[in-house]
């Protein structure tokens, strides 16, 4: 019993104070549980200060708070990055979280002997009882690699770097991929006076932000509820109908599954699509290789361009965990719901993103972190 009080009263180990870990790291403190927080930037939510400009939540603000204090009401329907920003500091002051931040992990493995924790970081090795993976993907740009990408003359960049549209005025810019990060880039060029073109590998799913007026997140956590069959030849086709007719017209490909059959988030919003069909985004093949002056498609089309922007996405940020930890081939450990299945007090919050919402899962997941740290 006294063996266990011990270890009851060492810190839980969270990486990561963006939204996961300061949600975990406020349910812990409800719950009288000692922790600390490490984070690798120099304040909370570091990820989020550095996305670009014109971002804008997808999910509505009341489905976007994290456990124990909302949103404010004065934020819009759909809060941009400086308002998600802002909410997240006020949210570490609420709760009072003290946030060891310039704090990178290095390398996090099981105690040698017991069951508890310790991570490697610049002031040295700290040890707990349990800890809580809140690293996310968005702080791991996953960066695909092409033939010929040496001869290129001009600039080849992840869109994880871009911020605005202002250095490549009257620029051609390609953006390979196209995910909810890549369409925007790419709006926001065209309004902005540059030149986009975008590359779709394998097609791409886009919904209208609102249906009827009620937001897609709000249809999403209905149609989870719903039984297969009815989502499929029911709701998906009468509800996504329009938005797949003006996918056609604008010349945006669709992949060969559904929304409903496509893992991951569709691209939301039907700007893409608008600047598509007036001519002011070009849509191509995927990228065969590149040239000294641009890219060849795999259609055989050559085009020149000034700067690339590779929008292939993200992947966990578990490289702490990497030697510990086995891994599936898209980066992501296994799980059963937000505890490891391989080690021991091991959790993860915020791993995935799905049309629900981010925000919406971990809201979900840090309470139950909490809860099962607390028995």
């Amino acid at each position: 019993m006294g063996e266990r009080a011990s270890r009851q009263s060492e810190p839980v180990l969270i990486v990561g104070a963006g939204p996961a870990g300061l949600a975990t790291a406020a349910c812990l403190k409800q719950r009288k549980i000692p922790m600390r927080i490490f984070e690798a930037g120099d304040a909370p939510a570091s990820t989020w200060r550095r996305l670009y400009d014109r971002l804008h939540l997808h999910t509505v603000r009341a489905l976007s708070g994290l456990p124990g204090y909302p949103m404010p009401r004065r934020f819009p329907r759909y809060p941009s990055r400086e308002q998600v920003v802002e909410y997240l500091d006020s949210y570490a002051r609420h709760f009072g979280l003290v946030i060891e931040t310039g704090m990178p992990v290095q390398r996090a493995a099981p105690e040698p002997e017991g069951d508890g924790w310790r991570v490697e970081t610049p002031s040295g090795t700290q040890t707990g009882r349990a800890l809580v993976s809140a690293t996310g993907i968005f702080s791991n740009p996953l960066r695909a690699r092409y033939p010929g990408e040496e001869l290129f003359q001009g600039q080849i960049a992840h869109s994880a770097g871009y911020r605005n549209a202002t250095p490549f005025a009257g620029q051609r810019v390609l953006l390979i991929g196209v995910g909810n990060s890549g369409a925007e880039i790419a709006v926001d060029l065209a309004e902005h006076g540059a030149h986009p073109t975008i590359s779709i590998r394998a097609g791409a799913n886009v919904v209208p932000r609102e249906l009827v007026g009620v937001p897609i997140q709000r249809w999403a956590h209905l149609i989870v509820r719903l039984p297969p069959g009815v989502t499929q030849r029911v709701l998906a086709p009468v509800m996504l109908r329009q938005a797949v007719r003006r996918q056609t017209q604008a010349g945006v490909p669709r992949p060969t599954v559904g929304i409903l059959e496509k893992p991951g988030v569709p691209v939301i919003g039907l700007e893409l699509l608008q600047q598509a069909r007036a001519g002011a985004i070009a849509i191509r093949p995927a990228v065969e290789r590149f040239t000294g002056q641009g890219v060849r498609f795999v259609d055989g089309r050559e085009e020149p361009f000034d700067a690339v922007l590779i929008a292939t996405g993200y992947r966990p940020a578990l490289g702490y965990l990497s030697d510990v930890l086995p891994l599936d081939d898209a980066g992501f450990p296994r799980m059963d719901g937000v505890r490891s299945l391989d080690l021991p007090n091991l959790y993860f919050v915020g791993m995935y993103n799905n049309i629900r919402g981010t925000l919406f899962n971990i809201a979900h997941e840090a309470p139950l972190v909490a809860e099962m740290l607390a028995v």
